[in-house]
């Protein structure tokens, strides 16, 4: 390609700066500004040092850098004088303006460069994407439109002030089932069901006088003949061109309405269970609420026996007095099996049943009853809760079953609804007659402390009315000492921590003390604790008359030093009583009573007694007492006295041993003293009737000699000294006496050398 050779001295700088758009001169190699003119350093904001540092690329947002690149390269190889194209282009401040680029290649002292000029159309571009993005979206909006008429779910009609159809959109076809075509020519009211006709027209006369106008629902059959509900918005379209009539816009609210229509009378029914006390009040008044629904005559509500053996009649109600004589004619008929009549049938297949031409019907056991009323047809809806049938509502018409196609359905949705009401009530009837009938305590208490509900068990056994209970808190009615105690469990019970059960005392009105033993739940839900109670106060008292007897048996125990144990026959552990580790110095925190440790107790020569089978020693059913010696924990050596038995089954096998010991270490010992006393005595007993008399019949003798016989032929100095001598023995016989009779009197702890 062939370029213009221009030197910088040729160059007219006047004429480039003259020029009212941007100009530039750049290097196809470096892409550096080699001259700008003063219309570019305008409209970009750079000075002309700014762009002389800069290249084409920092005029460009970063995103559109490879596609300048590319036409740069494009630019390079190009054989054309001129080309021309559109770019986004980016001023100092950011902003991006839309360019249309006219340039061509020219030698540049010395370089190969191009000279651009940049024509701004940032204003005429943005116009043109409005005008195409407002086309694009006129032209979905009218496909759009297109779309709904044709294919959506509205049903679109133009009608005049009478009603009648100038124009009906294809969707009639997948509403209604009915061609467009069919509506021509014929007026809607032809078709709106006449209970509602009234209103409609009345809101269809106000466009005279109104641009638009709403008509809440309503109904209008199908191709079938059913009847849906609708809402129709009017819109007057009578003076504009080619409409000239109102454009009625229709969508179906069918399900919307029935569920409403469910849901009204399922609230009306909730509110009957709930303000009423009894399950029969409850269900009587919801068949009365039934039987106005239009064309139902009679309805009953049967329910299963707690048993599950019967379906039982337990509410009717009758819409005309007329059909009393439907149940005078079969009042024996208040029960049934599953499978018998419409009800049984109902509990058996659990599902909505309907039976026409009952008078004709030999599965209907009140045929001939429902003919004489002309009762025709029969309708079973099951009672649910779950997988469990609690019953089933029992409707009778005189109508044929095509024509309550519409109250079956209702009948249907509320009899689904109707099981957790039901079951509710069957559950509180159940929990009333329990609450009430029940001997012991009930209490429902709230978190607050204080008694919602109560049993007549409960205030009978308080002695208070239930206006005062109902009004004091349960802690004023728990013995001051057990209020702390009382209020530590409320809180632990509320908390999930107390699980066991738990009791303390309470004051009735006339002061009396009773011990309640409580087991408790709570429903967290309603913030109460459902509290079951039983009076133990006799327990109590006979506990605490036992704890007293036995503490006195201990004490008698501890005092006569006697203790029980008992050893299971196949056991090697025996059970002490406490003072039969006194008794063997020790605690059962410190000695085990094996076998083999008391064995080791007994004395090795009597270690047998412990070894041999028990029959060998012990009689079944005979006591056995044994005196023996045993060296306790402590290392002293006792006597202790057992009486043992041997005790057997019915069938007279060993079942256990037990037995009482008493340590009689001390009367052991006080008899060994009275066995030395008793020697004793006997020792001066004999001194004193053979030692004594010898000494003392000398000395007598001598005596009767010296005055009687003129001392016999001795002299008194021989007769003195043979006194001498019989006193000196005398003497040491006293003398040996004195010493046995203060041994005595020492082992007694009396000191008789003071006396």
């Amino acid at each position: 390609m062939r370029s213009v050779a221009i030197e910088q001295s040729d160059f007219d700088r006047a004429v480039f700066d003259l020029v009212p758009l941007p100009m530039w001169i750049y290097d196809l190699d470096t892409l550096h500004f080699l001259a700008v003119n003063k219309e570019a350093i305008h409209q970009y904001g750079y000075s002309e040092e700014e762009f002389k540092q800069m290249t084409i690329r920092d005029i460009r947002p970063q995103e559109d850098v490879p596609k300048l690149e590319e036409a740069v390269e494009r630019t390079k190889s190009r054989r054309t004088k001129f080309k021309k194209s559109i770019f986004r282009h980016q001023k100092r401040d950011g902003r991006i303006m839309y360019v249309q680029v006219k340039g061509n290649t020219i030698d540049f002292n010395g370089k190969r460069a191009e000279i651009v000029t940049a024509t701004d159309l940032t204003e005429l571009y943005e116009k043109e994407i409005n005008l195409n993005a407002a086309y694009e979206e006129l032209s979905f909006s009218e496909k759009r439109y297109r779309s709904l008429i044709e294919n959506g779910r509205d049903l679109v009609a133009i009608i005049d002030l009478e009603g009648k159809y100038k124009y009906v959109a294809p969707t009639s076809t997948t509403v209604l089932g009915i061609e467009p075509e069919a509506f021509l020519g014929k007026n809607a009211f032809d078709y709106i069901y006449e209970e509602d006709a009234p209103h409609v027209m009345g809101q269809l006369s106000k466009m005279t006088e109104s641009q638009s106008v709403s008509i809440d629902a309503y109904r209008f059959p199908d191709i079938n003949g059913d009847l849906r509900w609708f809402k129709t918005e009017l819109s007057n379209h009578l003076n504009t061109p080619l409409i000239e009539g109102i454009i009625a816009t229709t969508h179906e609210v069918t399900a919307e309405i029935k569920e409403k229509i469910v849901n009204d009378l399922f609230t009306e029914l909730t509110s009957t269970f709930a303000k009423s006390l009894s399950l029969a009040s409850s269900l009587d008044q919801a068949l009365q609420r039934l039987v106005l629904l239009p064309k139902i005559r009679v309805s009953e509500i049967w329910l299963v026996a707690p048993d599950h053996s019967t379906l039982n009649l337990v509410s009717t109600s009758l819409q005309q007095r007329k059909f009393d004589l439907f149940y005078q004619h079969t009042q024996a008929f208040t029960s049934c099996k599953e499978g018998e009549g419409l009800a049984g049938s109902t509990w058996k297949e659990k599902k909505l049943i309907v039976w026409d031409n009952l008078g004709q019907t030999k599965q209907f056991l009140r045929a001939k009853a429902a003919q004489l009323v002309g009762l025709s047809t029969g309708i079973g809806l099951p009672i649910m809760y779950g997988d469990e049938f609690l019953g089933c509502i029992v409707c009778f018409s005189t109508s044929a079953p095509e024509i309550l196609s519409e109250k079956i359905n209702l009948l249907m949705h509320v009899s689904e609804k109707l099981g957790p009401l039901v079951k509710q009530k069957v559950t509180e009837e159940e929990y009333r007659n329990v609450f009430n009938i029940s001997s012991d305590p009930l209490c429902i208490v709230g978190f607050d402390g204080y008694i919602k509900k109560c049993n007549k068990a409960f205030a009978n056994l308080m002695g208070y009315q239930n206006t005062y209970l109902y009004s004091t808190a349960i802690f004023e009615l728990i013995y001051p000492d057990d209020r702390a105690s009382a209020a530590e469990a409320l809180s632990l019970l509320i908390g999930g921590h107390l699980t066991e059960r738990f009791s303390g005392r309470f004051l009735t009105a006339q002061g009396e003390v009773k011990w309640l033993q409580w087991s408790a739940t709570v429903a967290a839900e309603s913030k109460t604790i459902v509290a079951v109670g039983k009076d133990i106060t006799k327990q109590k008292l006979a506990e605490q008359a036992l704890q007293t007897a036995y503490e006195q048996l201990k004490t008698a125990q501890k005092i006569a030093k006697l203790g029980y144990w008992f050893r299971p026959i196949d056991s090697d552990i025996s059970e002490w009583s406490e003072e039969v580790y006194t008794i063997y110095d020790c605690s059962p925190d410190t000695f085990i009573p094996t076998v083999e440790n008391v064995k080791k107790a007994l004395l090795p020569n009597e270690r047998y007694l412990m070894e041999d089978d028990p029959s060998v020693h012990l009689q079944p059913g005979t006591t056995k007492s044994f005196e023996h010696k045993i060296v306790t924990r402590s290392g002293r050596l006792k006597w202790v006295h057992q009486e043992v038995l041997l005790v057997t089954d019915e069938k007279g096998d060993p079942v256990k041993i037990e037995g009482t010991i008493q340590d009689i270490t001390a009367s052991r010992q006080a008899m060994d003293q009275i066995k030395k006393q008793n020697d004793t005595l006997r020792e001066i007993a004999w001194l004193q009737s053979h030692s004594i008399r010898a000494p003392l019949t000398r000395i007598m003798s001598l005596i009767y000699l010296s005055k009687e016989l003129d001392g016999g032929g001795k002299s008194p100095d021989e007769i003195m000294d043979l006194i001498m001598d019989s006193a000196q023995e005398l003497d040491d016989v006293i003398a040996q006496i004195t010493v046995k009779t203060n041994l005595i009197h020492h082992e007694h702890g009396t000191d008789t050398t003071h006396r």
